[in-house]
């Protein structure tokens, strides 16, 4: 550049002194040094937003690649979201094609990212619904509410028209379940039926229509007038892998059948229902025995005389009827139950010649007789009860308290003595008039025969004690539930003749096991 500068541009300009000749090329070159300068920004910016774009196009094909993968996965066409055009666009497209191609790409990108989220909120929903479930069925131990609790929550949970729970009883190798309060349990054998199949195989059966399968059981449907279509049943396990019973739901609402993410919530909510289950068939169990124990334990006492054999369990039985007529608690109606069986254990402290005298007492014998209300809660005070019984002690020995004061052990008055005990003293006063013993009762003065007296009498005499040693209300409550008391026992402690008397005198008609 200096060579030809010299050679043309300095000649023909006529410079010939050296000096202006190093001038003119300094000069030169501080002209063009800037020149490379800006060319060289001008290259690395150009370069560097090529690299985004190149980055960019990068990215966008790894996520379209995996909106693919993802449709793949669940079994879809990508060509039912993608245009075929976008898939394998036509070859020497000019730049607005391949524009309109990347946005329908983009399009379903997107729609696919809106879709999984929607997926993972639906995901969430569930997993929120079997968490409230199961934060309910372990929350309660009482079978007898349980029960219809799961039924009701597997229906809603899994859109189904109706559900069923089976509880497997290994010992008699059936299935039964329940339908209401009051109903016996149905049973049915292994292999009876789809629960039946499942109960006994442990498989899991999932039908669009159940009609299809040979061993599905029409009866119910006939009966009812029902269409069983898609079913959905499973095992319930315990903790140990033992099947403990079956669930299952029944016409899926919305749907023709249940699918396989049905299966697995299914499953999710038996495993849940089956801890629950197995904790309440464990307190059943524990309450059962406890039951037991106490029935034996009131038993032993009627059976030192023959006369007030089954003395207790009448009692008890009253005074339950008159305990839902008066709508009490479900923990006061346990309270009032095992108080009721054990209301007499104290007699086993008193002596033969005093507890089965045959005559009226001495003021000495009618004192130690009075002392059975204070041994029971002596002895009942030794037990260990559960913190929800621990009133029984209490509610058994203030049976023989009167409402006026005049009672026995303390001379309690109206609402001094609690409810249950009122409630005892009715029933058991009346079971003693109506049962048949070997000294002759008592009314006041007056001396009545040993054998069971008319219901009508008995009536007279609760309500002639209504206020002074009744309380009104509970011998009210006590007669509305008479009918029901007296078939209870109709047949068996009381003859029928002796029960549809009394009822025809008070205008009920029909069977007398029809009252409720």
């Amino acid at each position: 550049m200096i060579y030809m500068a010299y050679e043309y541009i300095l000649r023909q300009g006529g410079m010939t002194d050296i000096h202006e000749i190093k001038q003119a090329i300094t000069y030169g070159l501080l002209v063009m040094l800037p020149l490379p300068l800006v060319s060289f920004l001008l290259m690395s910016r150009w370069v560097g937003s090529l690299e985004v774009v190149t980055g960019e196009i990068q990215a966008r094909t790894a996520e379209v690649a995996a909106g693919r993968a993802a449709f793949s996965a669940q079994g879809l066409d990508v060509r039912e979201k993608v245009p075929e055009e976008i898939l394998a666009p036509q070859q020497g497209a000019g730049r607005e094609n391949e524009l309109q191609i990347l946005i329908h790409s983009f399009n379903s990108l997107f729609q696919t990212a809106a879709d999984q989220i929607a997926e993972r909120q639906r995901l969430r929903e569930l997993l929120a619904k079997l968490i409230a479930i199961a934060s309910d069925l372990t929350s309660e131990l009482d079978f007898d509410r349980l029960f219809p609790m799961i039924i009701g929550e597997v229906t809603a949970v899994m859109g189904a028209e109706r559900s069923s729970l089976y509880v497997i009883d290994w010992d008699c190798r059936e299935i039964w379940t329940k339908v209401a309060e009051g109903i016996p349990p149905i049973r049915l054998p292994f292999g009876k039926g789809i629960s039946g199949r499942v109960a006994q195989t442990g498989e899991t059966i999932n039908a669009a229509d159940a009609w299809e399968l040979p061993y599905f059981d029409r009866t119910f449907d006939a009966k009812n007038d029902f269409r069983t279509r898609s079913v959905l049943c499973v095992p319930i396990k315990g903790r140990l892998g033992e099947r403990i019973g079956v669930l299952q739901v029944i016409n899926k609402q919305g749907k023709d059948a249940f699918d396989l993410e049905d299966e697995v919530f299914m499953n999710a909510l038996a495993s849940q229902v089956g801890i629950s289950l197995e904790n309440s068939l464990l307190v059943e169990e524990v309450r059962l025995s406890f039951t037991s124990f106490i029935i034996t334990l009131s038993a032993i006492v009627d059976a030192r005389h023959p006369f007030t054999a089954g003395h207790s369990e009448r009692v008890t039985e009253y005074s339950l009827l008159v305990a839902a007529d008066l709508k009490l608690s479900s923990g006061d109606r346990e309270t009032l139950r095992y108080a009721a069986l054990l209301h007499d254990i104290g007699k086993i402290g008193i002596s033969d010649a005093v507890l089965l005298k045959n005559g009226r007492y001495t003021e000495e014998e009618r004192a130690d007789m009075n002392r059975h209300p204070v041994l029971t809660r002596g002895i009942l005070e030794k037990f260990r009860f559960p913190r929800a019984l621990s009133r029984v002690p209490e509610v058994a020995c203030y049976h023989h308290e009167k409402v006026d004061g005049r009672g026995y052990p303390e001379g309690l008055t109206g609402k001094q003595i609690p409810l249950e005990s009122r409630i005892i003293a009715v029933a058991d006063v009346f079971d003693a008039l109506t049962s048949k013993r070997d000294y002759p009762k008592y009314d006041s003065d007056e001396t009545l025969s040993s054998e069971p007296l008319p219901v009508d009498k008995a009536v007279a005499i609760l309500q002639e004690g209504a206020g002074t040693q009744f309380d009104p209300d509970v011998v009210e409550s006590f007669l509305r539930c008479l009918p029901r008391a007296l078939s209870l026992y109709r047949g068996s402690h009381f003859k029928p003749d002796y029960v549809d008397a009394f009822l025809r005198s008070r205008g009920h008609s029909g069977s007398p096991a029809t009252i409720h």
